[in-house]
């Protein structure tokens, strides 16, 4: 429910999804999204960014266009989730930008939950609970949320969650920097926001395994990844030092 307070302030926001080979559930995410968030006043945009996919998703979203107030950003090459994310912040136009995965991986009403903090806050998280995905994907949160905690000294419970609400004038100037984590392009965002002392707000939201194979980092690459982070962590510490 969005409180009176929320419907009377100044400020717009644009919703921006990721999207890659959704062609099952990208009708019906659209769909429940313009349902859940149509009391949401200061709404400008819903923005989907396709990222090359193959299995006919881009071609459903140019039809689904026509249907849905939506605004498209697609690359007929695949981008990679970093890339597709990035540039669909830049494609935001308004005073506060939402971003989010799409795949059935959340409860679109709880993007209320976090707006009902604007505009007094900088960055909002939503905090992935009552979690169910699999057992080792969330001992993979677990530590290394506690590992971004003990090494950046900041305080966030789920770093890397994708389900946030930044203020554009924030997340332009973090984006005018060098981005190192290509693979975990959030907790860098997260890092680099709490650095340079946003006013930040967590907020519990549900998180659901989505149906079919999981699209999060794949096992094999794991490895390779967390020798990468802890590499690039040190390139990170060294560059928000220029903020403090």
């Amino acid at each position: 429910m969005i409180s009176k307070k929320l419907i009377e302030t100044d400020f717009t926001l644009d919703l921006v999804f990721n999207a890659f080979n959704e062609i099952e559930s990208i009708e019906d995410d659209i769909k429940e999204i313009i349902k859940k968030t149509s009391n949401i006043v200061n709404l400008k945009n819903i923005i989907i960014v396709e990222d090359g996919s193959t299995d006919g998703t881009s071609e459903r979203l140019k039809e689904l266009r026509k249907k849905y107030q939506i605004k498209l950003n697609q690359s007929e090459q695949r981008r990679g989730y970093s890339r597709a994310l990035v540039d669909g912040i830049n494609s935001a136009e308004s005073d506060f930008i939402f971003f989010s995965d799409l795949g059935g991986k959340f409860h679109w009403e709880d993007i209320s939950k976090l707006i009902q903090y604007l505009p007094e806050h900088d960055f909002v998280l939503g905090i992935r609970v009552n979690r169910t995905d699999q057992k080792y994907r969330q001992l993979l949160t677990y530590f290394y949320s506690s590992y971004i905690r003990i090494f950046y000294s900041i305080k966030s419970k789920d770093p890397d969650s994708g389900f946030r609400i930044y203020k554009k004038s924030l997340i332009k100037n973090i984006l005018s920097y060098t981005i190192h984590n290509k693979h975990l392009l959030n907790s860098e965002f997260t890092i680099k926001c709490l650095k340079r002392g946003a006013k930040y707000k967590e907020v519990d939201i549900n998180y659901i395994k989505r149906e079919g194979s999981s699209r999060g980092l794949p096992l094999k690459i794991i490895p390779s990844v967390i020798i990468s982070t802890i590499v690039n962590s040190f390139k990170i510490k060294k560059q928000v030092k220029l903020y403090e």
